[in-house]
């Protein structure tokens, strides 16, 4: 026979733990429940990655991260703020492009053209030259050596410029920036040449106005170096400079003015003084250094014929406006004794004798003090 035993009972100090060990329970629960929130309650959800703020120099003018715009949205940005010519905004946005495209030769492009208008010349040359080596293409090098220009670094432009003006002949352009950086390298007859080849290749070349431009700059390099070679008595190099400059820029003054320069020096008066008259007409400012040798050469050539009133004219011209001229004073001071105007020569050759030493021409300073004496007392 099997016997059950009834619980035991429970003291009364053993009830009294379990209950006090309930109320604890129960009021740990309580505390917990306040502590935390009810789900969902008032908890902000987690941020997605598309809406944290990007770094500071990461975003765009418009506010929009270039580094949340996929591949394909970024590129159409990037065009776009170029073609707005927002600058900074297209350098931000193809610097990104390159970053991630680093084969694409024309995010590098874009990039280049970009810092290039904001005068970030050095790194536009890196961006360009890092387009170039993935592709090949004229405009990139044009906007390589434009990049070079604005350091004055013309002999890297040189070689871009030559492929591209070899590769668009039609176009005046590359021909045109050519010989304008070719100039700068004090290479003018070489200039001349990319000209005269570019004139026979393309028929729209003579109407362009960069074009124009460059031809005026290399025909006043020839005529300076022609002038120069002149004056040091090398006739046959100044010749040809002079032809050079007279083929590409056949109306322009200052080679007009250094034809004259170079056949008074071959002994032909005739076609001197045509090539002065030219040049004269063509340089209406007396003022200015051309404007002023053009009269005085002239006048002096007109002198050695006898054409005394002629010369006193445009001496007179350059006197008005360059009082303090020797060579002016002295032209003018000889004109007027040709014509046997006393007054006028003494004037001149008074204000000759008066300006400060060592600016004047030694020869024309005691030519008029002597002069002085002999007209003293003489009227007219």
């Amino acid at each position: 026979m099997i016997r059950v035993h009834a619980p035991s009972a429970r003291t009364p100090a053993a009830t009294s733990m379990l209950v006090s060990t309930a109320t604890s329970a129960s009021m740990l629960l309580a505390a917990l429940s306040l502590m935390l929130p009810a789900c969902g309650a008032d908890t902000p959800p987690p941020q997605s990655a598309a809406t944290v703020k990007a770094p500071r120099g990461a975003r765009t003018a418009t506010g929009t991260a270039s580094t949340s715009l996929g591949d394909s949205a970024l590129e159409p940005a990037a065009v776009e703020a170029g073609e707005s010519e927002d600058w900074p905004r297209a350098e931000t946005l193809y610097r990104e492009l390159a970053r991630r495209q680093p084969r694409n030769a024309a995010a590098k492009r874009g990039l280049g053209v970009a810092l290039l208008n904001q005068q970030k010349n050095d790194e536009a040359a890196t961006a360009l030259e890092a387009s170039l080596r993935l592709a090949d293409d004229v405009d990139t090098r044009m906007k390589l050596a434009a990049a070079f220009a604005a350091q004055d670094r013309y002999p890297s432009a040189l070689p871009h410029l030559r492929k591209a003006a070899a590769a668009k002949p039609k176009d005046p352009l590359p021909a045109a920036r050519l010989a304008s950086a070719l100039v700068k390298v004090e290479k003018p007859d070489s200039a001349a040449d990319v000209l005269q080849e570019s004139r026979k290749a393309c028929t729209a070349c003579s109407d362009d106005d960069e074009w124009k431009r460059a031809a005026d700059e290399v025909g006043r390099a020839c005529a300076a170096r022609a002038q120069k070679q002149a004056s040091d008595g090398d006739t046959a190099g100044a010749r040809k400079f002079v032809d050079l400059a007279v083929r590409v820029r056949p109306e322009l003054p200052e080679a007009q003015l250094a034809l004259g320069q170079v056949a008074r020096a071959e002994g032909d008066k005739k076609k001197a003084a045509a090539a002065y008259r030219k040049a004269v007409a063509g340089l209406p400012d007396a003022k200015s250094e051309p404007g002023a040798r053009a009269r005085l050469d002239l006048a002096t050539l007109l002198l050695a014929d006898g054409a005394g009133g002629e010369a006193v004219t445009l001496a007179e011209e350059v006197v008005a406006v360059r009082s303090d001229d020797g060579t002016a004073l002295d032209t003018l001071g000889r004109a007027c004794d040709a014509t046997r105007n006393v007054k006028c020569a003494r004037q001149a050759y008074g204000k000759l004798v008066k300006l400060p030493a060592g600016g004047t021409d030694q020869g024309a300073l005691e030519h008029a003090k002597v002069r002085m004496k002999e007209l003293k007392g003489r009227r007219r």
